[in-house]
């Protein structure tokens, strides 16, 4: 008979992992102003990155980074911290943001939220490459 005693807790373990966040993508060391860099490193051309106020999403901090004519929103969230992680995880399950109770969509990875890659004609690269902004 096999021995559950073993078995069990490291199924319980690989469960909690799965289902609290051990996949996420760890890049809570970097800053919104590095995407800039990652996405020129990737062929990305980049117009402009300015700071943006991380007050309106409760961040705490972001860039305007500008591709192709379209400014996209990127905010950092410290997954540190539980409030912020909760934030950021209510943020991913969602699925969008609010500005003056209009929403707005967004993606989050890691520790970062991005928006305004609707109206960019290189969404699909960004998000490409915003899957391994680590």
């Amino acid at each position: 008979m096999p021995n559950f005693r073993f078995a069990v807790p490291a199924l319980l373990v690989m469960l909690s992992c799965f289902f609290t966040g051990c996949t996420t993508i760890d890049n809570n060391y970097l800053r919104p102003e590095d995407f800039a860099g990652y996405l020129t490193r990737a062929g990305i051309k980049v117009d402009g990155v300015r700071p943006l106020l991380p007050d309106p999403f409760r961040a705490t901090s972001g860039c305007g980074i500008m591709v192709d004519g379209s400014e996209i929103g990127v905010y950092k969230y410290d997954r540190t911290s539980r409030v912020q992680r909760k934030r950021l995880e209510r943020l991913a399950e969602q699925g969008r943001t609010y500005i003056q109770g209009i929403p707005y969509p967004i993606e989050v990875r890691g520790s970062f939220m991005i928006m305004g890659l609707e109206k960019n004609k290189q969404k699909r690269a960004i998000l490409r490459i915003f899957d391994t902004f680590k």
